[in-house]
């Protein structure tokens, strides 16, 4: 009805006062002054409520808009009945006679609210003005079909990306000594209408690898460490009701809510993403203790430091494809007749936030839109410039009244250096008496050239040019002969030079040549007898280690074989089947021995060639568990542990067995009972996978980790073997372009394993 007496009231103004009134377009550049009003679900204090008003009304204006632009803000209420801030805010409008004639909504809440009639009291029906809602992450499209005059911009969440980039980027945001499991990412969500479409669009986007959705609560409450590495391939997705604990509908106990307090004090440890804001939602967040991932716009860069980064449209981008909607329905377009578009989305990051963890500007400056950072750090160039520029000044100044208080010292000055210089040529004919050459010029050196050795030359050209150039200089070792060239000793050029700086010349060259022979020729005694002698305790060593292993089994062969020979007929059957055993036993070991040792001297004289190929994991580890399944000792259990298929990578599959046999045979002989595991991992991170053998045998302490593929190095020097295998297993991964490494404790056992790059195919 006021919009009807409007309309009538201002069309009797426009005829019986044409002067007076506007012109939508008066053909002299006049436009008419719409009314726009602009609905918030937050209270007026948002702070990124600035950065919409000011871009919304800078891009009406850019759209030949010229508008009287309201807010109106719902202060946050579910009821907004209740709403006294919005009460006053209407009323303040209606006394002033105020109607819009276009409405704008900011977010879903504010538009379901308005097509759901909740804003009748204070505004005309729906459809009787237009509408434009734009910043719409998970829209109620049944609602938004029943309106012929809305007309829609959306920023849809993207789940995937924004999952993708809380588990790259969650080590981060852990907490110093506790661990963070970056695969298994937490979303909070409860019942609301809203929520529910949110939970609709997260289970169609990620019901697939390598996503794990457990929004149903199917997996049970495995704790974090089982449940990061049971999934370790994949991405596990919790999403966990904090205003409504008995969603989480799992529990058979029905204890929700001790539940809920485990699940908040475990949230540290895994990274959160934001996909809505509301209390129940800031209540979690405050329980991470380090900023998380948000989704969503609302709240980001807030100065609450609570969000890090995420993929959504911003505040800038809404604001300026909805001012394009404005302008289209006031220029005459029907809203209703728009097509539905959706905000460009980019990679945004709180500054805030990265000072809080101690992050740097320039690491993620080319990977996200960084907001609210200082124009100092946004343009460091430019601000040192700034600070270069003031210190110049104050230098400058500074140099001036130094220049002046220096002047009336020149004198004395003076008086001192002829003082200095009558100490130089008393220190230069001292010089000349001693076992020296002193240079004082350029022209000098170039005497010293008639007695260099001809090897040095290209040193001594190089020395001359450096002293051309003006370039830095050090000193420098040549020969040169005092005997007509019979004989040659080294002798170290020391320089002092002075450059005039303007000029770039040379202004003095001075310094002194002595002789170094002797220090050379001990210098060179001494190298070499250093290499003599490390070669000489290798040697030693290698010999100790093959004659003490070898003596081992080949003694225990000789004895069994003599006892044999000499048997009267007093050993039975079984006894000797036992001699028989052990002498076997024994040649294996010593057939070993003598293959690691043939293997490692092949490697040294670089006689072992590898030929890397396109590999596929599954078969190849499978083939290597059935190898030796049939050699396992009767006290242990052999299990295969298989990992993702469709897995390569590019290696020798000869020498992967070759590896994998010394960590096999390494596993066997330190574990007396219990189980030995053989099988791989692919790290979705640094796309690597790990072939590995785990063990629950003796173990190896800390310290001594970094010793095991070292050369004829044994932790227990009474086990077999020369300390050659792990040092082969080491040299073949290097040489196929991968890593060793060994993860082990006393009592609990030890996990070698080697790493490549990998890849699935499908």
């Amino acid at each position: 009805m006021r919009i009807r007496i409007y309309i009538i009231v201002m069309a009797l103004c426009m005829t019986l006062f044409p002067g007076c009134s506007d012109v939508r377009d008066s053909g002299h550049g006049d436009k008419e002054r719409y009314n726009v009003l602009c609905l918030f679900v937050y209270d007026s204090i948002f702070c990124n409520y600035r950065i919409y008003e000011n871009t919304f009304a800078t891009s009406l204006k850019k759209n030949g808009i010229n508008a009287d632009i309201r807010n109106v803000y719902s202060s946050g209420h579910l009821d907004i009945a209740q709403s006294e801030a919005l009460e006053a805010s209407f009323t303040r409008l209606n006394n002033e006679g105020w109607v819009p004639d276009v409405l704008c909504c900011i977010d879903d809440r504010t538009l379901s609210l308005y097509l759901e009639g909740e804003y009748s009291r204070w505004l005309p029906p729906v459809d009787s003005i237009p509408m434009v809602a734009a910043g719409l992450h998970c829209p109620d499209w049944n609602l938004i079909r029943r309106s012929n005059n809305t007309a829609v911009c959306t920023d849809l969440l993207n789940f995937q990306r924004n999952i993708e980039l809380a588990v790259r980027m969650a080590h981060y945001t852990g907490v110093p000594g506790q661990p963070m499991y970056s695969n298994v990412v937490v979303i909070e969500l409860d019942t609301t209408d809203y929520d529910k479409r949110i939970r609709e669009r997260l289970r169609s986007e990620l019901d697939r690898p390598p996503y794990v959705n457990n929004m149903d609560y199917h997996i049970k409450d495995f704790p974090l460490d089982q449940l990061s590495s049971r999934f370790r391939d994949s991405i596990f997705i919790n999403v966990f009701s904090n205003g409504s604990p008995e969603l989480n509908n799992y529990r058979s106990d029905g204890d929700y809510h001790k539940y809920r307090i485990k699940f908040l004090n475990n949230i540290t440890m895994t990274p959160y993403l934001t996909v809505k804001r509301d209390i129940e939602n800031e209540q979690v967040l405050s329980k991470t203790l380090k900023p998380q991932f948000s989704a969503v716009r609302d709240g980001f860069a807030d100065g609450s430091r609570r969000s890090l980064c995420g993929y959504f449209a911003s505040y800038e981008t809404v604001a300026t494809d909805q001012a394009a909607y404005v302008a289209r329905v006031l220029k005459g377009e029907s809203a209703g007749s728009l097509p539905i578009i959706e905000h460009e989305a980019n990679y945004y990051m709180s500054w805030r936030a990265m000072e809080l963890l101690d992050m740097d500007y320039k690491d993620f400056s080319d990977s996200f839109i960084i907001v609210r950072a200082p124009w100092r750090i946004q343009h460091p160039v430019q601000f040192v410039m700034i600070i270069v520029l003031t210190i110049l000044i104050v230098l400058g100044t500074l140099s001036l009244v130094l220049y002046l208080l220096f002047r009336k010292k020149d004198k004395e000055l003076q008086d001192a250096l002829a003082e200095i210089d009558n100490e130089r040529i008393m220190l230069d004919m001292a010089l000349q008496n001693a076992d020296c050459i002193v240079v004082s010029s350029p022209d000098d050196l170039v005497e010293l050239e008639k007695i260099l050795h001809p090897d040095d030359s290209d040193i001594f050209a190089e020395l001359l040019a450096s002293i051309a150039s003006g370039k830095p200089l050090f000193s420098k070792d040549f020969r040169i002969t005092k005997d007509g060239g019979n004989s040659y000793r080294w002798w170290q050029f020391r320089p002092n030079l002075n450059h005039k700086s303007k000029e770039h010349r040379l202004e003095t060259l001075s310094g002194i040549v002595i002789d170094i022979n002797d220090t050379v020729v001990y210098n060179e005694y001494m190298t070499e007898a250093a290499i003599v002698a490390e070669e000489i305790t290798n040697k030693e060593t290698f010999l100790m280690n093959i004659s003490h292993e070898i003596r081992t089994p080949l003694n225990a062969i000789l004895g069994f074989a003599q006892l044999l020979s000499i048997d009267d007929g007093m050993l039975q059957g079984e006894e000797r089947e036992e001699i028989v055993v052990l002498i076997r036993e024994n040649s294996n070991q010593l057939g070993e021995m003598i293959e690691d040792i043939l293997q490692f001297s092949r490697f040294e004289s670089g006689r072992v060639d590898v030929n890397p190929v396109e590999t596929e994991i599954a078969p190849l580890m499978k083939r290597i568990f059935d190898d030796w399944s049939s050699s396992v000792p009767s006290a242990l259990e052999f299990r295969f542990e298989q990992g993702r298929d469709h897995l390569f990578a590019v290696v020798d599959p000869i020498r992967v067995e070759a590896v994998m046999g010394q960590y096999i045979k390494n596993a066997f002989k330190f574990t007396e009972k219990g189980t030995v595991w053989l099988g791989w991992r692919y790290n979705l991170n640094d796309e690597t996978v790990e072939l590995f053998v785990d063990d629950t045998g003796c173990g190896i302490e800390s310290r001594r980790h970094n010793k095991v593929f070292n050369i004829f190095w044994k932790d227990d020097m009474f086990k077999t073997g020369v300390g050659l295998g792990l040092t082969i297993a080491k040299m073949f991964t290097e040489k196929m372009g991968g890593q060793v490494n060994v993860q082990s404790k006393p009592g609990i056992g030890s996990c070698f394993y080697s790493s490549f790059k990998a890849y699935v195919k499908y």
